[in-house]
């Protein structure tokens, strides 16, 4: 399928966490997700800011532990790998400008949002995606004001492991 037909959803860094930390329960939907988006006949394509680079910088066993291990690095940088699988938004002026206005928001509704947060918002609302894929409950609220649904990953299809 055409990329431009495909469903567009956003990953915030969240997932990347999620899948690198091989957290048992959200693996089958994320392997699932991320084999629909690197297929050919896929019907999602998954977008992400290059800023998911530097937050998904280490696996949870490295942070433990204080230790790096370089075979969780080259996980990480196989996560950017397939360009056709991921497609990386590079941070700009207008991104930039967008995150202060969702960040002015949140102070209105007395809501707390993270600059990285906002950034990961504000890239996804320029994407013009169908929905937003997190595990950070507290970025649900914005639904309905970013004008794309934000809920956790979901697939028909979960992957066995």
């Amino acid at each position: 399928m055409p990329l431009n037909e495909r469903k567009k959803i956003y990953w915030d860094s969240a997932n990347w966490l999620s899948y690198i930390n091989g957290v048992a329960e959200r693996l089958p939907v994320l392997d699932a997700l991320l084999a629909e988006s690197a297929s050919e006949k896929g019907t999602i394509i998954i977008y992400t800011s290059v800023i998911s680079e530097v937050e998904v910088a280490f696996g949870a066993a490295e942070q433990n532990r204080h230790v790096l291990d370089p075979s969780i690095e080259s996980q990480i940088d196989a996560l950017w790998a397939d360009r056709e699988a991921i497609k990386l938004i590079e941070y700009h002026e207008l991104i930039g400008l967008e995150s202060r206005n969702i960040m002015r928001l949140s102070i209105t509704q007395d809501w707390h949002l993270k600059p990285m947060d906002a950034i990961h918002l504000a890239t996804a609302k320029g994407l013009n995606i169908a929905e937003f894929h997190t595990y950070d409950r507290a970025l649900f609220k914005y639904s309905g004001y970013l004008g794309f649904v934000i809920c956790e990953p979901h697939t028909l299809n979960p992957k066995l492991l």
